[in-house]
């Protein structure tokens, strides 16, 4: 079994134990947002859109280790991973602690085939945006019609 198999069955999971808490009035089970080493999902968060050329994947990751970040593209599945640096306030002073830190993975399933060798990708104000231009077989053609 592969990882991404693995984290497709924790999702259903998932899923299926926010439907028993919905039945027992108890709202939503809650999401995880880091694992120890990987992210099953919710990092970072996406928005994925496209035109006629190309997908554009925008990632929500304020305060990664730029330095760290991988992304890879293998058939119709992009893979983003690195890392947010630990918070510098020490453990035990923490009055609340809702910043997530630590090793992350999201791996998204592309709606169509792209030409892996002309991806690009840019950080600005921590917004990873991915430009993914699609392959030739996945850009719409027009047909001609003859009237006869």
């Amino acid at each position: 079994m592969n990882i991404f198999t693995l984290f497709k069955e924790m999702e259903s999971l998932q899923t299926q134990l926010s439907s028993v808490f919905r039945e027992f009035g108890q709202g939503k089970f809650p999401k995880i947002a880091f694992l120890p080493g990987v992210s099953p999902r919710h990092f970072p968060m996406v928005n994925i859109g496209e035109n006629d050329e190309k997908l554009f994947v925008e990632c929500l990751a304020p305060g990664i280790d730029i330095s760290s970040l991988k992304i890879t593209v293998t058939n119709e599945i992009l893979t983003i991973s690195g890392e947010k640096p630990e918070s510098k306030i020490p453990e035990e002073k923490y009055h609340r602690c809702e910043r997530a830190a630590g090793k992350f993975t999201r791996t998204v399933e592309l709606p169509m085939q792209i030409d892996r060798e002309k991806v690009s990708a840019e950080y600005k104000n921590g917004i990873l945006t991915i430009i993914l231009p699609k392959a030739e077989s996945a850009k719409p053609k027009s047909i001609e019609v003859k009237v006869s």
